[in-house]
């Protein structure tokens, strides 16, 4: 969904960042927030760091890809 690459962009943007944090930045709630990051990390797009998260190479290569020419 839309949701997808603003969630993505945020971490890429603040790696390392807690979900509550990046979700306040979104205007997004945390328990939603974090069922977002957890679908994305179920299709390879993220990896949990001890504290916050991390995109994976596909998930790095989703950001371009939806970014567009």
């Amino acid at each position: 969904g839309p949701w997808t690459a603003v969630t993505l962009a945020a971490i890429r943007d603040q790696p390392g960042r807690r979900a509550g944090d990046l979700a306040a930045a979104a205007g997004r709630e945390t328990p939603a927030f974090k069922l977002d990051v957890r679908k994305l990390k179920a299709l390879g797009l993220t990896y949990s760091l001890p504290v916050g998260y991390r995109l994976t190479p596909r998930g790095e290569a989703y950001l371009r890809i939806s970014a567009g020419p």
